[in-house]
């Protein structure tokens, strides 16, 4: 049975992250706090519409479904980074590593093994049949070194005493990495002394082991494996990462329609004929990836792709069926699953979830409707989440009659008294709330964290929902070295990362389809170059 965690007090004040309530700043914010006071308003205004432009020019958009901008809604990116103490970090950084390997032990034994979970009782069968997140289809599929979760994502919150607690789990496709390297060029541009002197540790150390995990997780006897990035094309609101990943990361990004399966593996179709694929990082939602046993209405995946890891012919990172795991149901029984896998218990906490399946849960959840927030079981959209605290009292009783007539569909969770942070808004500074998304990389054999991960704001002061697509913006997040090993950010200007070898030379033949005849082979050589290259865009090494 889930656990009763006491609920924090609604509407405390949450946590400052630059200073102390009343009192002095923080230690790590210190150094970096007066250097902005030796430039100067001016100076920082000027700065910060240097990074507006560095953003137009690198094509940076999130694209909002519904905006009146389009797919020319511009990122949002923050001068002021959000700082945070070596020390601090390493802890957090510990409770990502578990949590990686505990998701990865859990599909395993969903997926893979005998289900010991449920036949134990640790998880109630609900949790995972009444989920429209397991792949039936997807069950006994060999994974490469038992790594269902190559990427997994954790949005993590302050609770108001300043503990970190992990809000929700990004487990099918985590966006957001790449956005976070973005923001890093930008700042390394406008702020590179203040980046040199804090000791910022480094970025593109993560995406080069990340890269090289890809590598070993192809399938046995691949000795050059070619690794593709799928995305499911331009008018994704995260299409800019996506581009930008292929090209840092030097795999070909590819669409759906460019992938092909023969004889049970997939090929890429190119210019120079078909050329297999051993690993596809996809961006891709699990049931879209194929179209015959997953979601026939599915125009974004690849048809057969399923049969093709059945056959052990190709890895896909992550595994189909991951999404399992986003479902706010399962942050209740977290740590009883890490003490049951694990014999530990949770670095990193979840906040206080009790899903309404239990008679006992349903029973707390009815009678404290006016301080939680209730969410979609199964959904992992916090905008359809229901914040009680807001409602009428006649609003609540029918959000109450809703939970009894169908109770397993929801979970109650307690509503977080997010951490501020300063961002630099018309000239001066103003606090916002922040939730941080951290990132893990499990090659199997190796854990890396990305040091901090990406910092999301809040629209407005007070907003109870962060999120990009709700209009919210971004900050780099800095994480100060404190050990010898911990690599300090180089802060030139000019220094930009790395280029590497493009893995595959091939380009998709689909660049080609919808050309005209009279286009020249100058003007045929740009489009190639904007579509699949984007030699604007840098590399990690």
């Amino acid at each position: 049975m889930a656990s009763m965690p006491a609920l924090a007090p609604i509407g405390q004040a949450g946590f400052d992250e630059m200073g102390f309530p009343g009192g002095p700043t923080r230690d790590h914010w210190r150094g970096f706090l007066e250097s902005l006071q030796q430039l100067g308003r001016s100076e920082l205004a000027s700065r910060w519409e240097n990074a507006q432009r560095i953003i137009r020019e690198h094509g940076v958009t999130y694209n909002v479904y519904g905006d009146s901008q389009g797919m020319d809604r511009p990122w949002g990116l923050d001068l002021v980074p959000m700082i945070m103490s070596g020390v601090e970090w390493a802890g957090i950084e510990a409770g990502l590593e578990q949590r990686s390997r505990l998701f990865n032990l859990v599909l395993a034994d969903l997926y893979g093994g005998a289900q010991h979970l449920l036949r134990d009782g640790i998880l109630p069968p609900e949790l995972v049949y009444a989920n429209s997140g397991f792949l039936r289809a997807c069950r006994g599929i060999p994974v490469a070194k038992e790594v269902y979760l190559h990427l997994h994502a954790c949005d993590l919150a302050r609770s108001h005493d300043g503990k970190w607690w992990v809000l929700a789990d990004r487990t099918q496709a985590p966006s957001g990495a790449g956005y976070a390297l973005e923001n890093r060029s930008v700042i390394s541009r406008v702020l590179p002394d203040q980046l040199r002197e804090c000791g910022v540790r480094r970025l593109p150390d993560f995406f080069r082991r990340q890269r090289e995990m890809l590598f070993q997780l192809a399938p046995e006897g691949r000795l050059s494996p070619n690794v593709v990035l799928l995305t499911p094309g331009p008018h994704n609101e995260t299409y800019f990462e996506h581009a930008y990943l292929a090209r840092s990361l030097g795999f070909t990004l590819v669409e759906g329609e460019d992938l092909t399966v023969r004889d049970r593996k997939v090929f890429l179709k190119t210019l120079e004929g078909l050329q297999q694929v051993d690993v596809i990082l996809r961006r891709v939602d699990d049931s879209f990836c194929d179209p015959l046993e997953l979601r026939s209405d599915s125009f974004l995946g690849v048809a057969g792709l399923v049969e093709a890891t059945r056959a052990g012919n190709v890895t896909v990172a992550n595994a189909m069926g991951s999404g399992l795991l986003e479902a706010p149901a399962f942050m209740a029984f977290m740590g009883a699953l890490c003490r049951h896998l694990l014999g530990e218990d949770l670095l990193l906490p979840s906040v206080a979830t009790w899903w309404c399946g239990q008679a006992r849960e349903l029973r707390y959840v009815i009678e404290h409707l006016d301080s939680l927030v209730i969410k979609p079981a199964f959904g992992v959209s916090n905008r359809h989440a229901f914040f009680g605290g807001t409602r009428t009292i006649a609003e609540r009783q029918k959000l109450a009659e809703m939970i009894l007539a169908s109770p397993r569909e929801y979970v109650g969770q307690e509503r977080a008294s997010l951490s501020r942070a300063p961002v630099w808004t018309d000239g001066t500074f103003e606090n916002r709330s922040v939730v941080l998304r951290s990132y893990v990389a499990n090659g199997g054999d190796q854990v890396a964290v990305m040091p901090g991960g990406l910092t999301r704001v809040a629209q407005a002061l007070g907003d109870p929902i962060v999120s990009m697509q709700s209009g919210g913006g971004s900050k780099d997040t800095w994480v100060l070295f404190h050990r010898e090993s911990d690599s300090p950010e180089p802060s030139s200007v000019a220094v930009e990362p790395k280029t590497v070898e493009r893995i595959s030379s091939g380009v998709p033949s689909r660049a080609a389809d919808n050309l005209s005849m009279s286009t020249t082979l100058g003007s045929f050589s740009d489009h190639l170059n904007r579509r699949y290259f984007n030699h604007s865009l840098p590399r990690v090494s």
